[in-house]
């Protein structure tokens, strides 16, 4: 009896260290906190402040990207865009964010790149990290006029820019995003500088303040959003650009934080722009074309899965969009 008093006084502590343990990695969000907050690299040494209203843009070249769940180079054309196959006339943009862009994956994995590659057609990939839809638009109109097809990937994350963007004046709109880059910008460097400190502190604060939430509560606060309001503003500032985008016909999907689509984006976004009387616009259905494997765990973004079933999916949409009312030849079979 008292050698299983004397175990039991020992295992106990343990048993219960471990137990904590595992219920904060595997039930609770904090890993995915600490990795965004703390741990994670960006790519900020890679981008240069620009002139344009879109306020910044990628360096040409390799930009080397090391993080736990992914080791990638994203390189970049003379222009600051995700590498495309080069031809002398685009069928397709895609502008968004860094969903589109492709963080995490390789150059030849991003669902531009496997439009192109496996289901031949041109496309340009203008997509740049935490851009909303009016910047994304801004890069359009420079550099993808003549495209006959735009894919807008859009994130849950745009609504604050969004909105700001009906409300503030271009130069208001561009002054607040430059300096509050520049601050984000600041914070990072002072963060990676501490070393692995910066992750233990943060992860004692967060600990302490119970800063963070089971994994199903925290799943369920992800999708709570004002749709509504995502989707007025988003329809607006497309109507701002109405005269770039005549012509071309737009295909709308969303792609958020791990996976946090909504299956009301659909419908939501395609009745806001059937009241501007918006015609050439189709919008996917993400939650039906993506599912758990197709994203990273730690990191927000989608992985190789993912960008493959997008472009499938953008494909698929074009080639019907083709056979229903052709504007531009047939792709030859692979």
């Amino acid at each position: 009896m008292k050698k299983f008093v004397s175990y039991a006084l020992l295992w106990t502590p343990l048993l219960m260290i471990s137990a904590t343990v595992f219920y904060l990695m595997f039930l609770t969000n904090v890993p995915q906190l600490l990795y965004m907050d703390s741990i994670r690299n960006l790519p900020f040494r890679c981008l240069d402040l620009v002139s344009d209203d879109y306020v910044y843009k990628m360096r040409p070249g390799a930009c080397v990207l090391e993080n736990i769940e992914y080791d990638t180079v994203l390189t970049h054309d003379a222009d600051g865009f995700r590498e495309s196959r080069p031809a002398s006339h685009y069928d397709v943009a895609v502008i968004g964010d860094s969903h589109a862009h492709g963080v995490g994956v390789g150059d030849d994995q991003t669902f531009a790149y496997v439009l192109s590659s496996e289901y031949r057609y041109h496309v340009r990939n203008l997509a740049i990290g935490s851009f909303a839809t009016r910047r994304e638009l801004e890069v359009l109109s420079k550099y993808g006029r003549d495209v006959d097809y735009v894919v807008l990937q859009y994130c849950e994350n745009d609504a604050n820019e969004n909105n700001a963007t009906l409300k503030l004046s271009r130069e208001a709109l561009r002054s607040q995003i430059e300096a509050s880059l520049k601050d984000i910008m600041a914070s990072y460097e002072q963060g990676k500088a501490m070393g692995y400190r910066k992750p233990l502190q943060d992860l004692a604060r967060m600990l302490f303040d119970r800063a963070y939430s089971s994994k199903t509560a925290w799943r369920k606060d992800l999708n709570t959003r004002n749709m509504e309001q995502e989707a007025f503003d988003f329809a607006h500032i497309l109507a701002r650009y109405r005269s770039l985008l005549e012509g071309k016909r737009l295909i709308i999907l969303e792609s958020s934080g791990w996976l946090s689509n909504s299956p009301r984006f659909k419908a939501r976004f395609a009745t806001e722009l059937g009241y501007l009387g918006w015609p050439q616009s189709r919008v996917l259905d993400t939650t039906e074309i993506l599912d758990d494997e197709d994203s990273f765990e730690l990191d927000d973004h989608i992985n190789a899965s993912g960008h493959r079933k997008l472009a499938a999916a953008i494909a698929n949409e074009i080639a019907g969009w083709e056979r229903a009312d052709p504007i531009i030849a047939p792709r030859p079979a692979k």
